[in-house]
């Protein structure tokens, strides 16, 4: 089998079509908003795993973005319905994890399920969109671990370290390596 790499590898942000999956139509709602400030045309919306379930039968987005603690279906039995084997090529679209309890535990899980990104709640722009960035820029390829596909775990490309210049009479400035 050859390697299959995430379904949104190298899209432009404003042509995904991306699916956000939280019980809360507030956090939807400011998730939305705040991808369509980046030029996102819109977001399909589910309020929970179950829903978002029957959204994908309809059609795959190129990334999801779900909390964690949802009901009826919750965010790990979601992620893991999506990269079931057998599943391709939905199994194979990037999920960003949302959530308020960023324990190891937890992040651990949501890794090992196949989360491709976690982001912790309170959402900021700059956060969500890193987020995205990475998903886009993502090459891992996944990999068939027992009866899932997640991505190979290693670790990703270092972001560019902030570094401080020269500092001036006026101000102190800031570079990226």
């Amino acid at each position: 089998m050859t390697e299959q790499t995430s379904t949104a590898l190298g899209k432009p942000l404003k042509d995904l079509d991306i699916l956000i999956v939280d019980d809360n139509a507030n956090m939807r709602l400011l998730v939305r908003t705040i991808l369509r400030s980046f030029g996102l045309q819109d977001a399909r919306q589910a309020r929970d795993g179950t829903t978002a379930l029957a959204e994908l039968e309809r059609s795959i987005p190129s990334l999801i973005i779900s909390d964690w603690e949802m009901a009826p279906m919750n965010g790990l039995d979601f992620i893991r319905a999506v990269r079931r084997v057998g599943r391709e090529p939905l199994c194979f679209v990037p999920i960003i994890v949302l959530t308020a309890h960023a324990s190891r535990q937890i992040i651990e899980t949501a890794f090992a399920a196949g989360a491709t990104q976690l982001l912790v709640k309170p959402v900021t722009p700059a956060n969500l969109l890193q987020r995205v960035n990475w998903v886009l820029e993502d090459d891992r390829p996944f990999v068939k671990v027992d009866d899932i596909y997640r991505q190979e775990m290693r670790l990703p490309k270092p972001a560019p370290k902030l570094t401080s210049a020269p500092a001036t009479k006026s101000n102190q400035t800031w570079a990226l390596d």
